[in-house]
């Protein structure tokens, strides 16, 4: 069966990487899960709750599920959660147009900028743009590899051993430079200069628009429903806020997992980021609580 180029996206009403060692995790496994279906990866970009990919493949369906199981039942064990995470469906279009292909891929690897999380691709650490060029840019990413079974297994919870070639960083990230298909991105650009110029063109929510409109549908415009695009690049991002959380629980819960939190403690919590300034947008689906009870207990201001 021939391979195809896909753009695809999950979605999820709550926060599906609440911490660094959470989006870590979901990269490593789509990389795993990629190598045993047969599946290229071109580009990603992981946010808090979606995340976008590139993938060439006979059929994406046995990948995305493999992976999206495989990441449910990591993040429940580790937060005391249980039930699907993420919006059942997902995001699946074929690229079969080269002028579609470069602004999909650009749209991906530019997600952190389009949702103003970061000022330039390559500044955003859960995204796939700092692996490509490096060298005609004169950059090059550093790693301290981590050589032994015992090392590896705190990041992989795999009995088997990891596919040749594939490598953990000090980390606990795959080494992307041995995984990615670095070249075909690369081919799509043509050079770097293009590379530059693509990453430096419309950024922000006229961007964002623009692309979800044209090739994205209106059914992907509803699923990120609830990622608004704010103007403030400096503000307390979904990571910040969780770890926030975190440090409150850990104080005050002994570190118990944000599961346990009562309706009360959370609005509680809400109460607090609301007197910063953060919508109830944003609180939601880092609480894990509905916006309505949000909107009535601590006023409205949809982030």
């Amino acid at each position: 069966m021939m391979m195809k180029l896909y753009h695809l996206c999950v979605s999820s009403p709550e926060v599906m990487f609440r911490v660094p060692a959470d989006y870590i995790q979901g990269i490593n496994r789509a990389c795993l899960a990629a190598h045993d279906h047969n599946v290229k990866l071109w580009a990603y970009a992981f946010m808090s709750n979606h995340f976008h990919l590139i993938a060439q493949a006979s059929d994406p369906v046995p990948f995305i599920s493999s992976l999206r199981n495989g990441y449910s039942k990591w993040f429940n064990n580790k937060y005391s959660r249980s039930g699907p995470l993420g919006y059942r469906s997902f995001h699946c279009v074929e690229l079969d147009n080269g002028e579609r292909i470069i602004e999909v891929v650009t749209y991906v690897i530019k997600n952190a900028v389009h949702h103003n999380v970061a000022a330039y691709p390559t500044g955003y650490p859960f995204c796939s743009a700092r692996y490509y060029f490096i060298r005609d840019f004169g950059y090059q990413n550093l790693y301290i590899p981590l050589e032994t079974w015992n090392e590896q297994r705190q990041f992989i919870s795999r009995k088997e051993k990891l596919p040749e070639g594939y490598v953990l960083d000090k980390s606990g990230l795959l080494i992307q430079e041995n995984i990615l298909q670095i070249k075909k991105v690369e081919q799509i650009y043509g050079s770097p200069r293009k590379f530059s110029f693509y990453m430096n063109k419309l950024s922000g929510e006229e961007w964002a628009v623009m692309q979800v409109e044209s090739w994205m549908g209106v059914k992907v415009k509803d699923l990120l429903g609830s990622v608004k695009l704010l103007k403030n690049v400096n503000r307390i991002n979904d990571i910040n806020m969780c770890e926030y959380i975190d440090e409150w629980l850990l104080k005050n819960k002994k570190g118990a997992p944000y599961t346990i939190l009562s309706i009360n403690e959370k609005l509680r919590l809400a109460a607090q980021f609301r007197r910063r300034g953060i919508g109830t947008g944003q609180i939601s689906r880092c609480l894990v609580i509905s916006e309505d009870i949000l909107i009535n207990s601590v006023g409205s201001s949809r982030i």
